[in-house]
């Protein structure tokens, strides 16, 4: 079992995130240390009460363990028999955190998890020292917080380059390069060490740098050189990729951008695409109200939206075919995600995180002179209710597949699961002529996470203010349960989560009389 210590915003410069993992059979202490730390200015999330029903559990847990900077293992007998808070410290581990153990019954000392034994233990075995021992761990948790975070962060990057194979592409550039370097050599007294991967990994960076200059001299040395050779020779010098990136706006995009004076003429449930290949097909969505929300915890209180101006949503989730197509033409950073096997073309496309898929709308932003962007969660799910007010697309009922399979791509919507993303359009539109806006991939929104709807913007306009760790996905997936495909269900990850089971749709802002 696991909780996690959050901060207030005013907090975050001040207090640590905390991550807590315990046996579900000390639950009464973890209430007390609940308290506790509620009482020292943290705010505990117990996962008991803040992974909401159809949430993907062991996701959610990884996701809080991710974005926490240090690990609060409760060691007791229970504890060191429980396979889920084994499988925390030692996922936590992976991750090169950092750990604070605590004792709250004693354990023989081979019984320890091999990530903590060479800890320093923090006791909380005497009841009326518990008070001192909680100063203690506060005071703790608190020391050399931003390199801590650094060193989480550094830690999770070199993770993730290493699972990838080491790519060149995943490596720190200037400055943040510079930034790491300078981290490794000021590390506080006590301080965690670096875990050797984390260190391989910034050397490997400044490896790469130093190479990279190098071919950047040799490189400017050779057109320095034929620059003067053309002319002396009385030639005019043509910037070959200038004129490439030209040719390809004014033929793959000019003719095609809508004037203001026909974006003005659009209609709810029109559609266009302004390119001539691969790019989202739009469609407009019209102004309205809405009641946003349900009565769950995360997803209340339910308020009315007001969206005053049309806005156009892409037809289908954005597919592999226009991120290639992206690609190919020097944009989203050079990054070609993998397919899982499962193919690309008219596939959603998987495996980008919110970084990615905004880089993606910057791009075609900048080749059509449109502001394409990526939508709120409220016009998400505006859109993806198209007018109803059922808990579901197809209704109120969750339904069973054996009985009303659901013309959704998600786990148990029909039988056989197909087990993977099926090609964007399987499945009928939306009455606003939307595809897929639940099931097949997770779609990132613009939004930062907030626990609940207190607060929200009322205008359909991103919630991005506040304490943005995390970025909110919507629509449920091909690996998600019916539950999942609530038209109100949210969902959260760190903005640099990639998965093949997480995408994103396109939205643009229109100019409108």
């Amino acid at each position: 079992m696991a909780g996690a210590a959050a901060h207030t915003p005013d907090q975050n410069q001040s207090k640590a995130k905390i991550f807590i993992s315990y046996s579900r059979k000390n639950m009464a202490f973890a209430d007390k240390l609940d308290a506790a730390l509620k009482e020292r200015g943290f705010e505990v999330l117990i996962d008991r009460n803040d992974i909401y029903a159809f949430d993907p559990w062991w996701e959610r847990i990884q996701a809080l363990i991710g974005g926490s900077d240090t690990i609060v293992y409760v060691l007791s007998p229970d504890a060191v028999k429980s396979d889920v808070a084994l499988k925390e410290v030692t996922y936590a581990a992976s991750l090169n955190k950092r750990f604070a153990p605590i004792v709250c019954q004693r354990v023989e000392d081979r019984a320890v998890p091999e990530a903590l034994r060479r800890l320093n233990f923090i006791f909380f075995d005497d009841p009326e020292q518990f008070g001192a021992s909680a100063d203690r761990l506060a005071e703790a948790l608190q020391t050399d917080i931003a390199w801590i975070r650094r060193h989480t962060e550094y830690g999770e990057t070199a993770h993730r380059w290493m699972e990838a194979g080491r790519p060149v592409g995943m490596l720190l550039r200037p400055p943040m390069l510079d930034q790491a370097e300078a981290w490794l050599a000021f590390r506080p007294g006590g301080a965690p060490a670096p875990a050797t991967e984390t260190e391989a990994f910034i050397g490997a960076s400044r490896t790469a740098e130093v190479a990279a200059r190098r071919r950047s001299r040799v490189l400017n040395a050779t057109l320095y050189t034929m620059l003067v050779s053309i002319i002396l020779g009385l030639l005019g010098w043509i910037n070959q990729s200038y004129i490439a990136e030209q040719w390809h706006w004014w033929t793959q995009f000019r003719p095609y951008v809508l004037s203001a004076a026909t974006e003005q003429t659009l209609k709810p449930g029109d559609s266009f695409k302004e390119c001539a290949e691969d790019c989202p097909e739009m469609i407009v969505i019209p102004g309205g109200s809405f009641m946003m929300g349900s009565n769950g915890s995360s997803e209340s209180p339910q308020h009315n939206i007001t969206i005053a101006k049309p806005f156009a949503v892409s037809k289908f989730q954005l597919t592999f075919a226009a991120w290639d197509f992206c690609v190919a033409h020097n944009g989203c950073n050079g990054y070609p995600p993998p397919d899982s096997g499962w193919g690309r073309g008219q596939r959603p496309v998987i495996w980008v995180n919110w970084f990615d898929a905004k880089s993606y709308v910057a791009w075609l932003a900048k080749m059509t002179g449109k502001e394409y962007r990526l939508i709120s969660e409220a016009e998400y799910e505006y859109a993806a209710r198209a007018e109803t007010t059922t808990a579901y697309p197809w209704g109120d009922d969750m339904g069973v597949a054996t009985i009303a399979p659901v013309d959704a791509n998600c786990r148990f919507c029909r039988l056989p699961n197909d087990n993977k993303t099926l090609p964007v359009g399987s499945f009928p539109p939306n009455r606003f002529g939307l595809y897929d806006m639940v099931g097949n991939v997770e779609q990132w929104t613009e939004d930062c996470w907030h626990d609940n709807y207190n607060g929200a913007p009322r205008d359909g306009s991103a919630w991005t203010s506040g304490n943005c760790v995390m970025r909110v996905l919507r629509g449920g997936s091909w690996n998600a349960y019916r539950g999942n495909l609530r038209l109100a269900f949210r969902n959260a990850y760190l903005p640099d989560y990639r998965s093949n089971y997480v995408g994103f749709r396109v939205g643009r802002t229109l100019i409108v009389p």
